[in-house]
């Protein structure tokens, strides 16, 4: 009997040992003095949304699987422009289309692979600028809770998609997502271009 037992126990181990251990899906982010830097001539375009800057500041938020958070802390432009069954709510929302704006700081949320995809091969000067570094961290205190997270852990976006938190001088806070689906929110006034579920017709 006791040697039935025994190979009970070691049936079930060799069985545990041969499962395949989940993907993590929950991480820590850190937003450090040594992951600030400084740029020249940044520049991003995605499905609809583009944006540039031409010199300041930045922090990256990692995680143990890569970059998962961008924070921009200096001004520069951005672009939106829509699907065509989004362009009239566009216009209701920001009284014209497309939307060429300025802002004042960007948080983006974004796969570790789609961070390497899109700004993997950039150079930039890790800068020891305490302001920028305490600015980063206000703002990453104020959005992360805003996407992508499971209390204070962060989830990753699923690659090609971008979740992007601009501050606009003349919108306030508006907050885009590019995916799937698409989203686009004016938050004071409050305003939303796409219904729920809007596919995007560049990533169908």
């Amino acid at each position: 009997m006791r040697s039935f037992a025994a190979a009970l126990v070691l049936q079930g181990g060799l069985l545990l040992a041969q499962e395949t251990p989940q993907e993590k899906k929950f991480f820590e982010v850190k937003i450090t003095k040594e992951e600030i830097y400084s740029y020249n001539n940044l520049k991003f375009a995605g499905d609809f949304t583009s944006f540039e800057s031409p010199s300041g500041n930045l922090a990256l938020g990692r995680t143990e699987a890569g970059v998962t958070v961008l924070i921009i802390m200096s001004p520069g432009t951005l672009t939106i422009e829509a699907p065509e069954p989004g362009q009239e709510k566009f216009k209701t929302v920001f009284g014209g289309y497309p939307l060429k704006a300025k802002f004042n700081s960007l948080y983006m949320r974004l796969h570790p692979k789609e961070f390497d995809d899109h700004f993997g091969g950039a150079k930039w000067a890790k800068s020891n600028d305490d302001s920028a570094f305490n600015k980063a961290k206000e703002l990453f205190d104020q959005k992360f809770l805003g996407s992508y997270h499971a209390g204070p852990l962060a989830m990753f976006p699923q690659p090609k998609t971008r979740f992007l938190d601009f501050e606009i001088a003349d919108f306030g806070q508006v907050v885009n997502e590019e995916g799937y689906w698409l989203i686009l929110r004016r938050f004071s006034p409050y305003g939303s271009v796409y219904p729920p579920k809007f596919v995007n017709p560049k990533q169908k």
